[in-house]
């Protein structure tokens, strides 16, 4: 990986975070036809390459969220429907969740984290960089909490086995230590730094993915000509 992006690396991580969150904004609705289509941009940009395992884990760490838009769209269905209808929608709107996490980690997989940082950091800058340095200082502290989230599963469970005493007690202290990593994390901390996981291996060699990226942005004109068309 190389320690500082290129002007082009920066501008085809823009496109393709822009492209994610163009796919990620039209499955807010979770409409099915939306859904179904943005599955078929996911399953075309994993074959170009995903990591499938840390894939799953992360879709995996949201199962508490999956069962609550069970309980909330089932027990309370909107819009007058029946319980089987309010089950119908959460499923959808795992789906679209789901989904969305499939792009995230096609995108952070295939693209370094510094040129993520600088694209989102361009981006968030305005235009001609008006706010300053502030836009990459929040893109590489965003990123950098995103790591720690992913990567913290291992630090706390040895935290979680050298804690004494009831269980709402060892919870409390759990909570207390992730908050406070977070917060290193959000801070720019460099002992949480030092602790990340490395990059995916996918980036070793890494090179601007051009079909993938045209296949993405195919896919945002599907998604939104669908939803636009249909007036979701």
């Amino acid at each position: 990986m190389r320690s500082a992006p290129a002007e082009g690396d920066a501008g085809a991580a823009a496109a393709a975070l822009l492209g994610v969150l163009g796919v990620s904004a039209a499955l807010v609705p979770a409409e099915p036809q939306v859904v179904a289509v943005a599955g078929v941009v996911a399953g075309g940009l994993a074959l170009t390459g995903l990591d499938w395992g840390r894939a799953g884990r992360l879709v995996l760490r949201l199962k508490w969220f999956y069962l609550s838009l069970v309980v909330f769209y089932g027990v309370w269905p909107t819009g007058g429907g029946d319980w089987g209808t309010g089950l119908q929608v959460a499923g959808w709107r795992i789906a679209a969740l789901m989904l969305v996490v499939v792009l995230v980690v096609w995108m952070t997989g295939r693209f370094p984290r510094p040129a993520l940082v600088r694209a989102l950091g361009g981006i968030l800058g305005g235009p001609r960089q008006v706010l300053g340095g502030w836009g990459e200082r929040f893109a590489r502290r965003l990123f950098l909490a995103l790591a720690m989230f992913e990567g913290e599963r291992v630090a706390l469970e040895q935290r979680r086995a050298g804690l004494r005493g009831v269980r709402r007690a060892r919870l409390a202290q759990v909570r207390e230590w992730l908050v406070l990593r977070l917060d290193q994390a959000l801070a720019g901390g460099g002992a949480v730094t030092a602790e990340l996981p490395a990059e995916s291996a996918m980036i070793s060699g890494w090179r601007i993915p051009k079909a993938a990226l045209a296949w993405l942005w195919a896919g945002v004109a599907a998604v939104w000509w669908m939803v636009l068309g249909a007036g979701f």
